[in-house]
């Protein structure tokens, strides 16, 4: 389509202002479309140095290795140079552009998952989570970058060395596949996904940009066919390539279509991501303002909080809390977090709470406790010195101030602590198992227990902890597995006098038992029929439960 002269004009004087005089869009587009042996070489070379350094850097979480890697990695230019196929229509620069692109990025995921691999550690890190959950914010910084990426294309080499380089770095093409890389090595599928994702919108953005610019400055008057002629030439009539492309050229520049079509192709592209990058992005203002929410709610508590921890991510919240005050003050202040965090927020957040002694009154108190100082005595009438601790009361002291420190710092809200045992060695880490009624602890929660506790006792602590179901077990289809479970949790129920072994089942089963079923029957009575305080009663269905002091009303469970 022949554009009309004044249009001409302007493009011409826009390419002058940006430092691209109209003599030499002919000069740039060639140099796209020449590769010689030296080009192909370096741009590999580079891409695998790349590539092995941002995925190193990556996995040991330093951003300035990565940044060198963005330094090195020749990534854009390709895909800067199918910005420039589709502005002048060239079916040769789109299809190599295209080529380069597609297998540089098989390469770069296959060399990061290889390496990857080798590694004896695959941990998650803030470099690599960074990178997964990209959002319009990172749409919009690659619409920048890509500005940038042009500016520098179009203005001589010596003038943009600085842009260039912070093109590069903001762009970030080869680390978001590294991650994937990372991904597909780890099996970390989500990790993976989110990074292609990052990928494809800087990948869109790059294309989108590159191609209305280079049509906005005029490269559409550059006579791309003969271009294109002269290169094939170049490569010679026995040229696989040449062969290949002069059978298929009127196919791909027909499927081209129009300036407008080509743009068009990008742009379809960027709508396409905009939905899960918009959807990114309102995942963090939710993020947001749900830690502000839950930061409001910790101020307005009573109580003096000593430590909070809040995690916030993904439609999920978790917080940690130490405040000063009794369990009942930690279970009020527990409720009530729980249900202002739910009603700020939209989600039900997994709160634990811990009560702290205020050290200073009760350092006050121990003061006020101890009796005065008694006279000091004369040599003459000095009283004997009382007799060392045996060493089995110093042991019992010892165990008992363990016992009282673990019962004040467990969490109400997980449940009854049933029995606490300490470990028989007597070196550190010092090994508490600790057997209680309730639901397992969240691992957050478990290290938070662990680092209170360690702290109050001045020793390193490990922690087993032996949970107990609080909620009923059906026993409809008593299988090998189950029973197993079963057998665990009765050892571990009679540990403490407080907790009953509650057995409900029909008078008559519902289906009949064959041989091996009566079998796992007869075995579950008989473990127990060996705790202390096991009652059984006749109900609807077939339940196993525990209960501290003595069993519900029959009938009560299961109806």
């Amino acid at each position: 389509m022949k554009l009309p002269p004044a249009l001409l004009a302007a493009q011409d004087r826009l390419a002058a202002l940006l430092g691209c005089e109209p003599s030499r869009r002919g000069e740039l587009v060639t140099a796209m479309l020449h590769r010689g042996p030296s080009e192909v070489t370096g741009y590999w070379m580079q891409l695998l140095i790349a590539a092995g350094i941002a995925t190193l850097g990556l996995v040991s979480g330093s951003a300035a290795v990565i940044i060198g890697a963005m330094l090195v990695a020749p990534l854009m230019t390709p895909i800067v140079t199918l910005g420039m196929g589709l502005a002048t229509g060239s079916p040769l620069l789109v299809v190599r552009s295209s080529m380069r692109v597609v297998v540089s990025l098989v390469v770069v995921v296959l060399l990061s998952a290889g390496l990857v691999r080798l590694l004896p550690f695959h941990a998650m890190n803030t470099e690599i989570a960074a990178r997964t959950t990209p959002t319009a914010l990172d749409l919009a910084i690659a619409v920048f970058c890509a500005m940038a990426g042009v500016f520098a294309t179009l203005r001589p080499a010596s003038d943009v060395a600085t842009t260039a380089a912070g093109t590069s770095i903001g762009i970030s093409l080869v680390p978001p596949l590294c991650v994937t890389g990372f991904g597909v090595g780890t099996g970390a599928w989500a990790v993976a996904r989110g990074a292609v994702l990052l990928f494809l919108t800087n990948f869109a953005a790059i294309v989108f940009v590159g191609t209305l610019a280079f049509a906005a400055v005029g490269f559409g008057q550059v006579n791309v066919h003969r271009l294109e002629t002269d290169e094939l030439e170049s490569l010679g009539p026995g040229s696989m390539f040449s062969r290949v492309f002069a059978r298929r050229t009127s196919t791909i520049r027909r499927g081209l279509g129009g300036a407008v079509l080509r743009l068009l192709m990008p742009a379809m592209l960027l709508a396409a991501l905009y939905t899960p990058l918009r959807r990114g992005l309102d995942e963090v203002e939710w993020q947001v303002s749900a830690r502000g929410s839950v930061d409001a709610a910790i101020a307005r508590l009573p109580n003096r909080v000593v430590q909070a921890r809040v995690h916030v991510e993904r439609r999920e919240i978790q917080v940690d809390l130490f405040l000063l005050g009794t369990r009942a003050d930690a279970e009020a202040a527990r409720v009530r977090l729980a249900t202002e965090i739910a009603n700020a927020s939209g989600v039900t957040p997994i709160v634990d709470v811990f009560a702290v002694t205020d050290s200073t009154e009760f350092e006050a108190l121990e003061r006020s406790s101890r009796p005065p100082p008694l006279p000091v005595a004369t040599a003459e009438t000095a009283p004997p010195s009382p007799p060392p601790p045996s060493t089995t009361e110093v042991i019992e002291e010892a165990t008992q101030r363990v016992r009282t420190t673990v019962k004040a710092r467990w969490p109400v809200s997980a449940g009854e602590l049933l029995r606490i045992d300490l470990g028989a060695e007597e070196s550190e880490p010092l090994a508490l198992r600790l057997t209680y009624l309730g639901a397992p602890l969240e691992p957050a929660t478990i290290e938070t227990l662990t680092n209170i506790i360690s702290d109050e006792l001045d020793a390193t602590v490990v922690l087993e902890l032996f949970d107990l179901p609080a909620t009923s077990i059906p026993l409809d289809t008593l299988d090998n597995a189950l029973l197993a479970g079963v057998a665990v949790y009765a050892e571990r129920a009679r540990q403490s006098d407080r907790l009953f072994v509650c057995l409900q089942h029909p008078a008559h089963p519902k289906f009949p038992r064959n041989k091996e079923a009566e079998a796992r029957w007869s075995l579950l009575r008989s473990i127990l029929d060996a705790h202390p305080h096991m009652e059984s009663f006749e109900g609807p269905r077939d339940l196993l439960w525990f209960a501290l002091d003595g069993c519900a009303i029959p009938g009560a469970q299961g109806e």
